[in-house]
């Protein structure tokens, strides 16, 4: 799990994005998003994964499997990508999911997905439209960084 001070002062990237200033690396970019995230009220921690599973940046409590939640974060992904295109509605956004000890959120990114675990009465609109927000600026880090 990455110490959020320490996300926060990480250096950038050597890259320069044609202004004179150096571009933040996709990794900054992606941790910074994170803790805007799991920074709103409610929100106990989050995490972006890959579509296999694999745990690109994570700031969870310590007693919270990340491996287990990196796991199911993949699955809901899929299952929810898998489930629109059959549908034919295109890529999914955001979803949720609510049970009497939590929420979570799940955003879809051309990383992966970003994964939010929020409390049972957080402000759910809040949430979604913050994160929502989150999975467009990954997806202009990633584009942007991929064209570099």
């Amino acid at each position: 799990m990455a110490d959020p001070q320490t996300a926060a002062s990480d250096s950038a990237t050597p890259h320069d994005s044609g202004a004179g200033s150096p571009r933040p690396s996709r990794a900054q970019a992606f941790r910074e998003t994170l803790f805007e995230l799991i920074r709103l009220d409610g929100v106990r921690g989050g995490l972006i994964v890959t579509p296999d599973g694999l745990v690109i940046t994570s700031e969870l409590p310590p007693r919270f499997p990340v491996e287990a939640l990196a796991a199911l974060a993949a699955t809901l992904g899929r299952e929810l990508e898998l489930g629109a295109s059959r549908l034919d509605r295109g890529a999914f956004r955001t979803a949720l999911f609510s049970a009497d000890d939590g929420t979570v959120f799940v955003g879809g990114s051309p990383v992966g997905y970003v994964t939010l675990v929020a409390d049972r009465n957080v402000n759910m609109e809040a949430v979604r439209t913050a994160l929502g927000r989150a999975v467009d600026r990954l997806r202009g880090t990633w584009r942007t960084a991929g064209a570099a």
